[in-house]
């Protein structure tokens, strides 16, 4: 497809758009000066006609297989397919992905060794940041432009070519020359459906970045003292879906070095860890507790082993919302953490 075709046939769905936006009943079959009902194209055409490539995307999907290609050309499921994860999209622009291996062996200690590291981080992928999307002669695709992964020294944008197949999403990563004719794998998603959400639930939905922590102290309900601010983690992800979903990274800044070969040594592994962490899974919101909470309820994380729920009190104050644990006690004094996080302003497609 030339330069000049890809060009006139974003036009024509620009054009659609507008017209979609300025005469919304006729775009539904109605006459808009208050007529009778005129015939009109089925609904689902009409949508499909009027969808932006960035719309098509927007949702939260289940990781639900992966398929390689064998020498016919004919794609087939990966065997023994056991990973858990999900990919979540938002209309503001902004993805995250998170996906384990299940089954994987817990460490022995509190703390892993460099060898339970890499073990731990092999076939783990986690990552965040805007995406877009854009055509070539190979079809539609989405480049995720990654601020932050688990892997320090992975490529920052990753190209996807994708299919949207009733509810599954099949994203194919293209070649190092960026072609998606010869990929040899390609990743099945399934999208989740929205979920009711309370009044309160819906505040969280959206993506933001962290902002900074602190610290406090407390003792017998009154602040001693408030403080330490830390930038360190600053652009970390906490992510809250329409689905019921969440995911959180966090990454330090500062300090992660690549690795020096395609895979990790254990004390690189080691070190990639110790600097990414997160979780996600489901998310309840509790605001008629005193005081209220949200619980965060783990599906995957990159430590191996048993998932216990993460209970985080909140406040929400504009587009900032603070989380923090429940305060510890020691001698009469209340300690704890907070962490801020800022909605993310909405990017031009």
């Amino acid at each position: 497809m030339s330069f000049v075709t890809r060009s006139a046939m974003r036009d024509v769905k620009s054009v659609l758009i507008v017209v979609v936006v300025l005469c919304p009943l006729t775009a539904l079959g109605l006459q808009a000066a208050g007529g009778s009902p005129r015939p009109g194209p089925v609904a689902g055409e009409a949508f499909a006609q009027t969808l932006s490539e960035r719309a098509r995307l927007v949702g939260t999907y289940r990781l639900v297989g992966r398929e390689v290609k064998d020498e016919d050309g004919t794609w087939r499921p990966t065997p023994n397919f056991n990973e858990v994860g999900y990919i979540t999209y938002s209309d503001t622009g902004y993805m995250g992905v998170q996906v384990m291996p299940n089954a994987r062996a817990p460490f022995a200690g509190d703390q892993p060794t460099a060898d339970e590291a890499r073990t731990a981080l092999q076939g783990y992928s986690a990552y965040y940041g805007p995406f877009s999307t854009d055509e070539d002669e190979d079809g539609t695709f989405v480049v995720h432009h990654r601020m932050g992964q688990i892997d320090p020294g992975g490529a920052v944008d990753a190209k996807r070519f994708y299919d949207v197949d009733g509810d599954r999403l099949i994203l194919t990563p293209a070649t190092p020359d960026g072609r998606k004719v010869g990929a040899p794998r390609r990743v099945v998603w399934e999208r989740l459906p929205e979920v009711p959400l309370s009044n309160e639930a819906r505040r969280f939905v959206g993506f933001r970045q962290l902002l900074y922590t602190d610290r406090y102290t407390e003792r017998d309900g009154r602040l001693v003292s408030h403080g330490d601010r830390n930038e360190s983690r600053a652009g970390s992800y906490i992510i809250y879906t329409p689905t019921g979903h969440m995911m959180v990274h966090l990454m330090a800044r500062e300090g992660r070095e690549p690795y020096a070969g395609t895979t990790p040594t254990p004390d690189e592994a080691l070190a990639a860890y110790q600097t990414y962490g997160g979780y996600f899974g489901r998310f309840t919101v509790h605001d008629d507790a005193d005081p209220p909470y949200v619980v965060h309820h783990l599906e995957g994380r990159p430590r191996p082993g048993p998932l216990t729920d993460a209970v985080r009190l909140y406040e929400l104050d504009g587009n900032v919302l603070r989380l923090g644990g429940r305060p510890r006690m020691s001698d009469g004094e209340a300690t704890g953490g907070h962490l801020y996080w800022e909605i993310l302003p909405a990017r031009p497609e």
